[in-house]
């Protein structure tokens, strides 16, 4: 359940054991400048508990954590501050997303994650940067939201790619069925901006007030990578509306274009189907019927009737 756990002095990493009294052990040890970083994967409700006991969570915010259905928030609370993002992966037109919430307190950060990508990359990065870990659990914050968000950027440029397929298919000469792909991916972007947006606000904050002064410019940083993503799903969201009305028009087109060529063709055949209804009534007096030219003549002017409408069609662009 616990998938890594290690107290870090100055920035430096001291693994510990994963059970709850080496938590115990561990926390009542650091030092001013030490701090607990505890990351949790798919906890059962007793697991979960039993690290919130140690740490001293607030009950809400462990409900919430184990809900795993929360809309990306950041909510403090008297002794740490707990904060809700969603990861999100993206293949073949359909968007993932999966829960990763966090614990931040004075000495302490705990990140408990539902499903999706682990986070052992955005760990072994902070590692490597001992300065700024040295600054305490902000700075672990700053590297789990930051390869969140990172990725987000990542996705919106394989959708802007897909984007750009659909509008080449929908201006192609070739017939394809957009409509539905187009629905699709417009959907996959909702479900991409549930992830996004709400998380703009809060990491805004993080940016101007609610983090220590020298931790300000990095969520900046993070704060112009969600703007960025933003400003992309809103672009890949006009696009699509765009791509469905172009396509939607090209269909009506297509639709009239049929219907003149069907009109045109029924036009055409109607002056046969008129001149063979009259002469096939069977009334002894009618014109031509003893004259031996009278058949190939009947043959003769429906050729030429047709061959006139057919050309006049097709110089009006009907046909």
């Amino acid at each position: 359940m616990i998938i890594d756990c290690a107290v870090y002095r100055d920035g430096v990493r001291e693994s510990t054991e994963h059970d709850t009294g080496a938590l115990e052990a561990a926390i009542a040890g650091l030092g001013d400048d030490d701090f607990l970083w505890i990351g949790v994967g798919n906890p059962r409700t007793d697991e979960l508990e039993r690290v919130a006991g140690t740490l001293g969570l607030h009950p809400l915010a462990v409900e919430d954590a184990l809900e795993a259905h929360q809309r990306p928030k950041v909510e403090r609370y008297p002794d740490h501050i707990f904060m809700t993002l969603r990861t999100v992966s993206y293949s073949d037109d359909d968007i993932t997303t999966h829960e990763v919430n966090i614990f931040m307190g004075a000495n302490f950060l705990l990140t408990v994650r539902h499903g999706g990508p682990d986070l052992k990359d955005a760990r072994k990065a902070a590692e490597t940067m001992i300065e700024p870990l040295s600054h305490g659990p902000t700075a672990a914050l700053h590297a789990v939201v930051d390869s969140i968000v990172d990725r987000y950027e990542d996705v919106a440029a394989e959708l802007e790619k897909d984007v750009e397929e659909v509008e080449t298919s929908v201006f192609s000469n070739e017939f394809s069925n957009d409509s539905s792909r187009i629905y699709r991916l417009k959907r996959e972007t909702l479900e991409f901006r549930r992830a996004v947006m709400p998380l703009r606000d809060p990491v805004e904050r993080f940016a101007t007030t609610s983090m220590p002064e020298d931790a300000r410019p990095y969520f900046r940083d993070i704060a112009d990578h969600l703007a960025r993503a933003a400003e992309a799903i809103e672009s890949i969201d006009k696009l699509l509306d765009n791509a469905l009305n172009a396509h939607l028009a090209q269909l009506s087109v297509q639709q009239n274009e049929d219907m003149r060529k069907l009109t045109a063709g029924a036009t055409i055949f109607a002056v046969p189907t008129a001149i063979a209804g009259i002469y096939g009534m069977n009334f002894v007096h009618m014109p031509e019927l003893e004259w031996s030219f009278g058949y190939p003549m009947v043959i003769v002017a429906i050729a030429g009737i047709c061959s006139y409408i057919y050309w006049r069609f097709k110089r009006s662009g009907w046909l």
